[in-house]
């Protein structure tokens, strides 16, 4: 059962600024950021790069339903279904 809002962050400038190709690439660089941490001791450092990817990635969702007319609602039900599916759900 999918609850709560559909983002958690503030829109970004970046949703008027980037399209889909530029903000994608700046969800893979928010992850080896992410990956390059976690060598790190102090595992907030890792966790404060995960939360850049998925701000990221809600930035691109939003480029998405803003840009493109992505039901984002009717897209993550697609996706647990699928998911589901595929049973990484407990």
């Amino acid at each position: 059962m999918i609850t709560g809002m559909l983002y958690h962050f503030p829109r970004a400038r970046f949703v008027d600024e980037n399209g889909i190709y530029g903000q994608v690439s700046h969800i893979n660089s928010e992850a080896t950021e992410a990956a390059a941490e976690l060598g790190n001791p102090d595992i907030q450092f890792v966790a404060m790069e995960v939360m850049d990817v998925y701000h990221s990635a809600e930035t691109a969702l939003r480029i998405l339903q803003e840009k493109y007319g992505v039901d984002i609602k009717a897209l993550m039900f697609k996706v647990a279904a699928k998911n589901e599916e595929r049973g990484y759900y407990k």
